[in-house]
């Protein structure tokens, strides 16, 4: 049975009481289709060749409710944390996974301060970027839990297109994201790393 492991005094997280909603956003192809010009099935390409280009540990930060990971995460073998800040975040994605993965760990813990010991081949980070003021603290923790020529992987919002501007600082005004930010700009908050921009998500893999 999966439980969940937790470094932080507080269970609550903000995302907690939006699982449900952000859940359904997520894997809506009509939604990522109109409001960001992009697919779900993106995200989980994404993640799958991340996911199958080592064999060793694995860690995935902002792991969510991993509605783009469970199957792949569960089927990879991989020793492997899924680290998030919301509780009930990790609850969906557990019973996704399902009990059947003693391989898998969850964590609940913030992105910018892990309670891990770094040594992942691979680590994974998927629509967390765009919430966060300064991208480069997050790509620096990420880095510092990869072991020596281990590759991070993220992905994040831009304001690449209208509509995905727009809505973006609709998102900011409400608090939900940090200032919209065009992929040139995020390039260069991430020190110049090369983007793949597909709609109003941008991707990108850095090697230690």
């Amino acid at each position: 049975m999966w439980r969940i492991e937790s470094a932080l005094d507080d269970s609550g997280a903000p995302y907690d009481r939006k699982a449900a909603g952000y859940d359904r956003l997520v894997r809506s192809r009509i939604y990522n289709r109109l409001v960001w010009a992009t697919s779900p099935d993106d995200y989980t390409q994404f993640a799958a060749a991340a996911i199958a280009e080592d064999d060793g540990p694995l860690l995935d930060v902002g792991a969510g409710s991993a509605a783009a990971t469970a199957q792949l995460h569960a089927a990879s073998g991989r020793p492997t944390v899924l680290a998030d800040t919301s509780r009930a975040m990790l609850e969906r994605a557990g019973e996704r996974i399902g009990d059947d993965a003693p391989h898998i760990r969850l964590l609940q813990a913030d992105a910018l301060d892990l309670p891990l010991d770094g040594g992942f081949t691979t680590v994974l980070c998927m629509g967390l970027v765009h919430l966060l003021d300064d991208p480069g603290a997050l790509l620096d923790a990420l880095l510092a839990q990869a072991a020596s020529g281990g590759v991070v992987h993220l992905s994040s919002l831009v304001a690449e297109t209208g509509v995905g501007r727009r809505y973006l600082r609709v998102l900011h005004r409400a608090g939900e994201v940090a200032a919209p930010r065009t992929a040139a700009q995020l390039s260069d908050m991430l020190g110049g790393i090369a983007l793949d921009v597909r709609g109003s998500m941008a991707y990108a893999s850095i090697r230690r």
